[in-house]
Protein backbone atom coordinates (compact mmCIF):
# COMPACT_ATOMS: atom_id res chain seq x y z
CA UNK A 1 0.00 0.00 0.00
CA UNK A 2 2.64 2.05 0.67
CA UNK A 3 4.39 1.61 -2.65
CA UNK A 4 0.60 2.74 -4.57
CA UNK A 5 0.95 5.89 -2.39
CA UNK A 6 4.21 6.90 -3.21
CA UNK A 7 3.69 5.40 -6.86
CA UNK A 8 0.97 8.11 -7.05
CA UNK A 9 2.77 11.12 -5.37
CA UNK A 10 5.94 10.66 -7.43
CA UNK A 11 3.29 11.14 -10.88
CA UNK A 12 1.75 13.59 -9.46
CA UNK A 13 4.81 15.36 -8.48
CA UNK A 14 6.41 15.00 -12.12
CA UNK A 15 3.43 16.37 -13.94
CA UNK A 16 3.68 19.43 -11.65
CA UNK A 17 7.65 19.61 -12.37
CA UNK A 18 6.85 18.88 -16.35
CA UNK A 19 3.81 21.70 -16.49
CA UNK A 20 6.40 24.14 -14.70
CA UNK A 21 9.09 23.55 -17.00
CA UNK A 22 6.37 24.28 -19.76
CA UNK A 23 5.69 27.90 -17.95
CA UNK A 24 9.00 28.43 -17.77
CA UNK A 25 9.36 28.32 -21.64
CA UNK A 26 6.75 30.70 -22.11
CA UNK A 27 8.72 33.18 -20.08
CA UNK A 28 6.21 33.14 -17.24
CA UNK A 29 9.14 32.66 -14.70
CA UNK A 30 7.05 34.06 -11.46
CA UNK A 31 4.52 30.88 -11.90
CA UNK A 32 6.73 28.24 -12.75
CA UNK A 33 8.83 29.05 -9.49
CA UNK A 34 5.15 28.42 -7.78
CA UNK A 35 4.62 25.50 -9.28
CA UNK A 36 7.77 24.35 -8.85
CA UNK A 37 7.79 25.05 -4.79
CA UNK A 38 3.73 23.51 -4.84
CA UNK A 39 5.58 19.42 -6.53
CA UNK A 40 7.76 20.11 -3.76
CA UNK A 41 5.70 20.25 -1.19
CA UNK A 42 3.48 17.33 -3.24
CA UNK A 43 6.35 15.07 -2.27
CA UNK A 44 6.92 16.49 1.20
CA UNK A 45 3.92 16.53 2.47
CA UNK A 46 2.60 13.14 2.42
CA UNK A 47 5.32 11.80 4.51
CA UNK A 48 4.04 13.73 7.27
CA UNK A 49 0.66 12.86 6.59
CA UNK A 50 0.02 9.53 5.58
CA UNK A 51 3.22 7.29 6.10
CA UNK A 52 4.49 8.92 9.51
Amino acid sequence: MIFLIWGAVLLVSLYSFAFAVTIWKEKNKAGAIVISVLSISILILPYFTYIK
